[in-house]
């Protein structure tokens, strides 16, 4: 594959009367994106636009440059997908429902597909009706790989799991990266799925995406520093996107999402000495954006005084 965007998404709506989505975003060969979110954040309403489950209001969607609307069959060869609400034909047996789906893949790999099926132990002559949430989970799995797409969406893959399967889950995806490379597009509301496995995270709120950034970038600018200030009028606000300071006894604590050298000497300048530098996990990333996005801004300072929280 060359390359150009597996994935691209300009300016796609979809409007409800108390919900609207609009979001912006690519996708390259071999890239995991992580879109987290709260539930009602938009993320499924996202893969119904995408996969064409509900018509967009609006926007551009292009599949390896392709007009789902024009080669919607090319296209599809080359995805695969996992649906957290979708039904998997509940009264036909596992191995039924997988020769359904081979059947329309010519380049189903059913030596991959028993490869899964033994690291999962699913027993496919059950119906999906006697499976539970997580074995139909695994079977789902099955399904989205098994034709080695270039493209697979996962949709709230381990919603439900307990931590045992929701490991076997992200090795089977580590699995497959290195296997036959797919681009993968995961939502989730687990933080934890989005931190082991994407190159990139997009957080979601309120069906807009208040930051997109690559997860080494995000681990490597956030920072929280404590310390006793001085002079925090020599603080800029500006890069600060909280600032708390205990007045009675000159506490600070201060988070940046653009930690450099340059902002190290302002501290200094504000009479900061050897300050506590700590790096932040995606799940303190995530809060302190979506805090700060109820303003519109991912860059707004939170200011406290009087007490540090």
């Amino acid at each position: 594959m060359s390359d150009a965007a597996v994935l691209e998404v300009e300016g796609l709506e979809k409007r409800y009367k108390s919900f609207s989505l609009r979001v912006s975003f690519h996708l390259s060969p071999g890239e995991v994106l992580g879109v987290v979110g709260p539930n009602g954040a938009g993320k499924t309403t996202l893969i119904h636009g995408l996969l064409g489950i509900v018509k967009p209001d609006g926007g551009r969607v292009r599949f390896f440059g392709l007009d789902p609307d024009r080669h919607e069959v090319a296209i599809k060869q080359r995805v695969g997908f996992f649906l957290e609400d979708a039904p998997l034909f509940r009264q036909m047996r596992a191995s039924d429902v997988l020769r359904f789906f081979a059947s329309f893949y010519p380049r189903w790999d059913w030596s991959l597909a028993e490869r899964m099926l033994q690291q999962f132990e699913l027993e496919v002559t059950k119906k999906v009706s006697e499976l539970s949430k997580g074995m139909r989970a695994k079977l789902g799995l099955v399904t989205a790989f098994s034709h080695r797409p270039e493209l697979v969406i996962l949709d709230e893959p381990t919603a439900g799991l307990d931590p045992g399967m929701r490991r076997e889950f992200v090795q089977l995806v580590r699995t497959m990266l290195r296997d036959f490379g797919p681009a993968i597009l995961l939502t989730s509301h687990i933080m934890a799925d989005v931190e082991d496995l994407a190159d990139r995270v997009a957080f979601l709120q309120e069906g807009e995406i208040s930051l997109i950034e690559s997860k080494t970038r995000l681990l490597q600018s956030w920072r929280r520093i404590r310390g006793e200030c001085r002079d925090l009028l020599r603080l800029d606000p500006r890069e600060w996107v909280a600032i708390e300071h205990d007045q009675a006894n000159g506490e600070l604590q201060l988070v940046t999402g653009s930690w450099n050298v340059t902002l190290m000497d302002q501290l200094r300048e504000a009479g900061l000495k050897d300050p506590d530098v700590f790096p932040l996990n995606l799940e303190e990333i995530y809060s302190y954006v979506t805090r700060t996005h109820g303003g519109k801004s991912a860059t707004a300072p939170t200011t406290h005084l009087g007490g540090v929280s």
